[in-house]
């Protein structure tokens, strides 16, 4: 009986884990609204590189409270970013899996968001992408409301997830030069 205990502990606990999970994928939904992502032109979906390869586009799943604003959402880091496919594997889809929305119970409505980047080199968080001027963009926040273990699968698909497009961030550097030229017009005008 004490051997006995700590397994149902355990499976209990199994339960009640996969119980607050989301399918983080944008390619199995069963719903057809586009749920791409694409480069700055809108039209170019992004690519990954080889998974031999550092990443180069990743996407996170971010998450907090029902009606949470953007800025108070935190990413899930258990488990790290996405990759996105390679090549013509699936150009705009990102390879995710199931994540678990900790401090949430089963029937809980979540506030989720996506946000993508692009990673290579030293650009492994999003706030460090865009602080380093590289491609970034987020999706719009959407609800999810974590279903009861052992469902369907399609119930634990981001139904609400919409494509958006990366876009770039300016460099400090490049809004520096910018500075200069507009307080140099300015100058040559009074003159």
């Amino acid at each position: 009986m004490k051997k006995l205990i700590p397994f149902l502990l355990v499976l209990v606990g199994a339960t009640a884990a996969f119980g607050q999970q989301v399918n983080f994928n944008n390619s199995p939904l069963s719903n057809p609204p586009p749920r791409l992502v694409y480069m700055p032109d809108n039209t170019t979906p992004v690519v990954g590189s080889d998974t031999t390869l550092p990443a180069t586009f990743v996407a996170q799943l971010y998450y907090g409270a029902a009606g949470a604003s953007e800025s108070s959402l935190q990413p899930i880091t258990a488990i790290g970013p996405a990759r996105f496919r390679p090549g013509t594997t699936g150009p705009g889809l990102w390879l995710g899996g199931f994540r678990t929305l900790t401090g949430f119970a089963i029937g809980d409505t979540v506030t989720l968001q996506v946000r993508a980047w692009d990673a290579a080199g030293t650009a492994l968080t999003y706030d460090a992408a865009r602080a380093q001027g590289r491609l970034f963009g987020a999706g719009g926040t959407f609800t999810y409301t974590i279903p009861a273990a052992g469902q369907a699968p399609t119930a634990y698909y981001i139904e609400g997830f919409r494509s958006f497009a990366l876009v770039p961030e300016p460099s400090v550097i490049g809004l520096g030069l910018i500075g200069i030229g507009a307080l140099f017009m300015l100058r040559r005008r009074k003159a």
